[in-house]
């Protein structure tokens, strides 16, 4: 590569542009037609070539034609085998199925975690010494927290339950929801 090829072609792309009229073009032309050049031309030898020649380059020109026919009927061919192979060997079936529904992954409405929840509260109700520590109130508010998370989580699973990613984290809230509970009853 050339030394400061880069300012090299900077320079030349600032070289003002030129082109020259039409006169100067035609007086070329006349140049080009004068005297000298057509007596120089005259005096030129002429030259025809051999009849050989010319059969070598039509047959050169037949084998490439043969070729290019040659090129398309694989083509033709390919594309055909192509289509071929795309078309479906068999008419469409039909198929069903039937699925059972597993109970285990079903979701209780009214779950028993819920139920003792209730009844614990209901018995806090009567019995406030224990229900009014700050432990047992941090509890209930984290089961709260949990249950209102458990809900939305089953509006987000709706009614196929499709997401065993939900179903799990699902499962797991009520686990967690269960241990809050057992704490709690423990205190009382």
């Amino acid at each position: 590569m050339e030394k400061n090829y880069i300012n090299l072609q900077n320079a030349i792309r600032r070289f003002p542009a030129y082109e020259p009229g039409d006169e100067v073009w035609n007086a070329i032309n006349e140049n080009l037609m004068a005297q000298p050049l057509r007596e120089a031309l005259s005096e030129m030898p002429s030259y025809e070539p051999d009849e050989k020649l010319w059969d070598l380059i039509d047959r050169k020109n037949t084998q490439q034609q043969r070729w290019k026919w040659g090129y398309a009927a694989a083509m033709l061919l390919m594309a055909a085998g192509i289509a071929w192979v795309m078309l479906p060997a068999h008419s469409a079936d039909i198929a069903y199925s039937q699925e059972t529904v597993d109970q285990r992954l079903q979701m209780d409405a009214d779950l028993k975690t819920d139920q003792q929840y209730h009844r614990l509260k209901t018995y806090c109700e009567t019995e406030t010494l224990v229900c009014q520590s700050t432990e047992y109130k941090s509890l209930q508010q984290e089961y709260e927290r949990l249950s209102s998370a458990s809900e939305q989580l089953v509006q987000a699973i709706g009614d196929y339950n499709t997401e065993p990613a939900l179903l799990r984290q699902y499962n797991e809230i009520e686990r967690q929801k269960t241990d809050i509970l057992n704490a709690m009853a423990k205190m009382i």
